[in-house]
């Protein structure tokens, strides 16, 4: 059968950790979950996690420089693992994220049904307490002028829905400065071969950082620009918690 590479980062939150491989566990389609980390000693033998250790490969991050801004790391850091991994599906899941049980399956039905290189979901968005998003605000920007704008757009394009707790991602066509639209790693499930073919890119202009553009970000706009075969699902699978990126320590949050 078809296997899965789930690949996860992590440093130090073991709890979330732990319900992201439990759902990782619950996908439909045969996997193995990776997850690589700078701390793998010390997640292996902690207290929650010592019980579900062996469901998955363990992998030191050892090359990787630490303090840097988060999307040009985490881009070297997908295109390390994505390097190492030999499965023929690959996907990402942040260790404070979790998949639907059906997420897997649902993608890999879109990619053999229509020959494609990838497909996408959509995710539910919840607030790190669990309690839902209610569409009412863009959370992924720090200035309120900006943010406002940004949740304009969103709402004009359907993005992000009054009182809905999931986001519609996808590219939209636009030549507006706000088109925010993208698709989150965390949505994706990738032919192997065609991602290594396009790869990451970690080469971040200083624009770019102040933007907050993401290693997703160039990834897609990539695909929208060769010929690289692609769809949704148009099913939200992935629960998304606000509140955090991977690969942060108590000294060094990074932003999102």
């Amino acid at each position: 059968m078809l296997t899965v590479a789930v690949i996860t980062f992590c440093v130090d939150r073991d709890r979330e950790l732990e319900r992201c491989i439990n759902s990782v566990r619950l996908q439909q389609v045969p996997t193995i979950h990776y997850v690589f980390s700078e701390r793998v000693n010390e997640l292996k033998t902690s207290p929650v996690l010592k019980p579900i250790k062996d469901l998955v490969r363990w992998v030191a991050i050892e090359d990787v420089p630490y303090h840097e801004h988060s999307s040009p790391r985490m881009a070297k850091l997908r295109q390390s693992a994505l390097e190492k991994i030999q499965e023929p599906f690959v996907c990402f899941l942040d260790d404070d994220n979790e998949f639907l049980p059906n997420h897997l399956s649902s993608l890999l039905h879109c990619i053999q049904e229509q020959q494609l290189d990838a497909a996408y979901s959509w995710r539910i968005l919840l607030h790190p307490d669990g309690s839902l998003f209610e569409g009412d605000y863009y959370p992924w920007h720090a200035d309120p002028k900006t943010a406002t704008l940004l949740y304009k757009w969103c709402v004009d394009n359907e993005v992000i829905r009054l009182g809905d707790a999931v986001v519609y991602d996808g590219p939209r066509v636009s030549d507006d400065p706000r088109n925010v639209a993208t698709v989150d790693m965390n949505e994706w499930l990738f032919r192997t071969k065609s991602l290594l073919r396009i790869g990451f890119n970690a080469e971040f202009t200083q624009e770019e950082l102040d933007n907050q553009v993401g290693e997703d970000d160039k990834i897609l706009k990539k695909i929208l620009n060769i010929d690289f075969r692609f769809a949704s699902s148009q099913q939200a699978t992935v629960k998304y918690y606000l509140g955090g990126v991977s690969n942060s320590d108590d000294n060094y949050r990074y932003s999102i």
